[in-house]
């Protein structure tokens, strides 16, 4: 059995910190969680128009069983790296974006009336429990903005939200953070939900500490940018957090590093230290170096090429400059569907040999 859980700044597991004594030219490891976004391990789509586009070069068809196969099949080797961390999601995470594919696809974890639907809980269960043999940690979202409203009202969404906490009790696993929902502007803008808006939110994650005290709860805004004070947490958030996430999204390293030190350095974090994890940036490894050099832990996020999404060049990757690849061997990244779940590409390479590296961990031997 693997447990999670939190002593200061601290990732514990098992009652031990993470990379247990482990530093790295003179920063300390101990205590982080090195993280890969992996929202589409339990994808799949109830729109049969939509459902074409995730179809498997080799079979013209899309698998949900397959995919959440291939990828509990792949973690062993991420494990083997020093990787102790996955995000996933009962609502995914967004795969292609044109406005016609991104508004009408249906990857959702939860009927309209806000119960979780039998078929997507047992993908994620099974997630959980490869996770658990492995000693990782499995930080479990619970919204995405592209969904929400296919609930159908408010009720029906804090149904869902006690629904999806109670399935993730009732399995036994306690290798679980939860994250409430991903970027929580984002789902604001998409919903007109009041209880989105960055200055509400901390509500969100007071409520269901107050009803499900079991599990350790965060929730994450959008790439931060402190030059405009842009997706950094409130106070209160800070407060309400059991651990802080942020989203990197769009920075370089400098950039990245001044919105850390800008959230390490607010009163009611220094008052009260809880972990801070980055568990969605980019490819970019001078962002990793940025994160773990400042005591902060670091999330893989890879779009894939053919993604719809550009990122920029040089180490961050254009995920622009190349169309979908056509077979499965070469599929890239970890957030378009289909997915190739393992180490394939030179940018999933260079991810885990770095974090290989800083952990102190050589592969195979995890």
């Amino acid at each position: 059995m693997t447990e999670v859980g939190i002593s200061g700044r601290d990732f514990t597991i098992n009652g031990k910190p993470t990379y247990e004594n482990r530093t790295f030219e003179g920063k300390r490891i101990e205590g982080l969680l090195f993280n890969v976004r992996a929202v589409q391990a339990t994808f799949d789509d109830a729109n049969a128009e939509t459902r074409k586009f995730w179809a498997y070069p080799d079979t013209d068809e899309w698998d949900p069983d397959r995919n959440v196969s291939d990828f509990c099949a792949a973690l062993p080797a991420w494990r083997a790296h020093g990787v102790l961390g996955l995000t996933i999601n009962f609502q995914g995470g967004g795969s292609l974006y044109s406005e016609e594919i991104y508004t009408t696809y249906d990857n959702n974890g939860f009927t309209p009336a806000g119960d979780v639907k039998p078929a997507y809980a047992e993908r994620i269960d099974r997630v959980l429990a490869k996770a658990d043999e492995l000693g990782m940690v499995v930080i479990a979202g619970l919204f995405y903005a592209a969904h929400i409203l296919k609930l159908e009202n408010e009720p029906a969404l804090w149904r869902a939200a006690d629904q999806a906490l109670r399935f993730l009790e009732g399995t036994g696993r306690r290798n679980i953070l939860i994250e409430v929902c991903n970027e929580t502007e984002v789902c604001w803008n998409k919903t007109g939900l009041a209880l989105f808006a960055p200055e509400n939110c901390h509500e969100l994650v007071a409520r269901l500490k107050e009803s499900h005290p079991e599990f350790l709860i965060s929730l994450s805004q959008g790439g931060m940018n402190a030059a405009r004070n842009h997706a950094l947490p409130s106070p209160a958030l800070l407060q309400a957090d059991d651990y802080v996430l942020l989203h990197g999204n769009g920075n370089r390293a400098h950039g990245l590093e001044a919105g850390l030190r800008q959230v390490l350095a607010m009163p009611e974090l220094e008052a009260n230290p809880k972990p801070v994890v980055i568990n969605e940036d980019s490819t970019g490894i001078p962002n990793l170096d940025v994160a773990w050099r400042n005591g902060v832990s670091w999330g893989y996020f890879d779009q894939g090429f053919g993604g719809d999404r550009a990122w920029g060049g040089d180490a961050y990757c254009k995920y622009k400059s190349k169309p979908r690849e056509t077979s499965c061997e070469a599929l890239s990244g970890f957030q378009t569907v289909p997915v190739n779940w393992t180490i394939n590409t030179d940018q999933k390479r260079a991810f885990f040999a770095r974090v290989s590296q800083v952990t102190g961990v050589a592969p195979g031997k995890a």
